[in-house]
């Protein structure tokens, strides 16, 4: 009888991923209380925090302020990648990094999570709420994959407390910046055209439209309106039904909540999701026929008029 055979009598997988520790991408100090919230939980789970920083200069802080082990790495993604953790912690504004090593290691994620907990039982599931309508309410959920990614805001966690005695080990990764990787290869040059539409989240002038535009002929219009504004096209969840926008560009609390200093609504008649997800727009112009849609509650300015009639006069206008 082997080690195989024991385990199988024992119940346990010998070849199952020895997934361990919490491990949180520090970008800096101003994430610190990152590693406070990872050792609370370190600590009712009996295991270490790992603190990944670029700069090394941070290593004494981050043991202090909780890390047991703290790795050097210019890239925290690329890093974690190639480790195997239990628990990942991200700053809420590394939430693209946290996806994607997050489909990397086949991992459950919530970003912006609140109430960040553990469960009691053997699953070890993390567990964590996220905010919607602007913080009004927030969606539970409980992530039992092996690896468990999350995004935390510093400013809603508790300052850490720093312990100046604490120890604990530095451990540098290798630097790859010697010279050129050893798999590439100069393919040539190639023709490359940015994608047409850029993440609505980072738009400054965002153009939406709903079914009151009525048909593709009435979006046309949109769309034209947006290159003329050097605008983000985008819409509500009936354009996206409608076969205008994808999901990407749909803008609603469940797609896209979007911040940007202009969003001009055309034809969205402005139900709750979608209201609720341009509170942080700047500005908000309406553009539908019904006088008493629920979008004119929310916006800065308002034309009572049919999209299909009113925009060919303002694109003449603005020709």
């Amino acid at each position: 009888m082997d080690m195989t055979d024991i385990s199988t009598l024992m119940g346990e997988d010998i070849t199952a991923e020895n997934y361990a520790d919490i491990w949180v991408a520090l970008p800096a100090l101003a994430a610190a209380p990152l590693l406070g919230e990872a050792r609370r939980l370190a600590d009712s789970l009996g295991c270490y925090v790992h603190a990944v920083i670029a700069d090394e200069r941070l290593s004494v802080q981050a043991i202090a302020f909780g890390a047991d082990r703290v790795h050097v790495a210019v890239d925290a993604g690329a890093f974690l990648a190639g480790q195997q953790p239990e628990f990942v912690f991200f700053s809420v504004n590394q939430n693209v990094q946290a996806a994607r090593l997050a489909q990397r290691l086949r991992a459950g994620l919530i970003t912006d999570a609140r109430n960040v907990s553990t469960s009691g039982d053997s699953t070890r599931a993390l567990l964590g709420s996220h905010p919607i309508y602007g913080g009004e309410y927030f969606l539970d959920f409980a992530i039992t994959s092996p690896v468990k990614v999350a995004t935390l805001d510093p400013r809603f966690l508790p300052e850490p407390f720093a312990d100046p005695s604490r120890t604990g080990e530095v451990l540098a990764t290798p630097a790859t910046d010697g010279g050129p990787p050893t798999a590439a290869r100069d393919l040539g040059r190639v023709d490359y055209a940015p994608h047409p539409w850029r993440p609505l989240t980072k738009a400054k002038v965002i153009v939406s439209a709903g079914r009151g535009v009525k048909d593709t002929e009435g979006f046309a219009l949109v769309k034209q309106l947006a290159e003329r504004l050097g605008a983000e096209l985008a819409g509500d969840q009936s354009a996206r039904d409608s076969g205008w926008v994808d999901e990407a560009h749909q803008v609603g609390v469940t797609a896209q909540e979007v911040a940007p200093d202009v969003y001009i609504a055309i034809g969205i008649r402005g139900d709750t999701m979608h209201n609720a997800a341009i509170t942080r727009a700047r500005q908000v112009i309406a553009i539908h026929s019904n006088p008493d849609a629920p979008i004119f509650a929310v916006a800065d300015h308002g034309v009572v008029a049919d999209p299909k009639a009113f925009l060919p006069k303002l694109l003449e206008h603005l020709a």
